[in-house]
């Protein structure tokens, strides 16, 4: 599976980014909780942090009671260093703690938990998420349903839509909130 999306952080409040999405012809969906926790591999660490910053991820997830699962993404880089899209990989599983005992005794170490609740909007383009992250503050991702074009045309079509969707927003949009998250709440320990 292939995804083309962007990631910004956002600074206006939830409510207002609601009202904006449905102005702009989303429909709400449905809201939910993600339950991360990003492992990595102790021997070389793949899947770690390099040059500090997260890249590809190996997270077991938890959505729900019937959605759990090991999610790895690799992602894929134009020859400016802007992500244009990500390969993804999933297997569901039935139990977190077992999943990640498992992980364990392959050589796989937990070094972030990170928990948002999502709010689901989607029109006919694009799917878009509110994610309101503990400790962290406000995201806006946006994916696009279906990419005919090549992925780095629909990227930047993607970040212009976004720009002028009218909420108060970041100018970096391939932000890695795991990698903000862990830089702010996990370096101080």
């Amino acid at each position: 599976m292939k995804d083309v999306e962007i990631t910004c952080e956002v600074f206006d409040n939830i409510d207002k980014i609601k009202s904006v999405l449905l102005e702009n012809e989303f429909r709400f969906i449905e809201v939910f909780t993600l339950d991360d926790i990003y492992m990595y591999d102790k021997k070389d660490n793949k899947f770690f942090i390099k040059d500090g910053k997260i890249s590809d991820t190996l997270i077991i997830r938890n959505v729900g009671e019937d959605n759990k699962k090991i999610v790895c993404k690799k992602r894929n880089y134009n020859a400016q260093g802007m992500e244009i899209s990500t390969d993804k990989t999933v297997l569901k599983v039935k139990d977190i703690e077992e999943s990640e005992k498992l992980l364990n005794a392959l050589g796989y170490e937990r070094y972030l938990r990170m928990i948002d609740t999502n709010y689901m909007f989607e029109n006919d383009k694009y799917v878009a998420y509110i994610q309101e992250i503990k400790d962290l503050g406000v995201f806006l991702e946006v994916e696009i349903k279906n990419t005919e074009d090549g992925e780095e045309k629909t990227i930047l079509d993607l970040i212009e839509y976004v720009k002028n969707i009218g909420l108060n927003i970041g100018n970096k949009f391939d932000i890695r909130k795991a990698e903000i998250f862990y830089k702010k709440n996990c370096l101080k320990k």
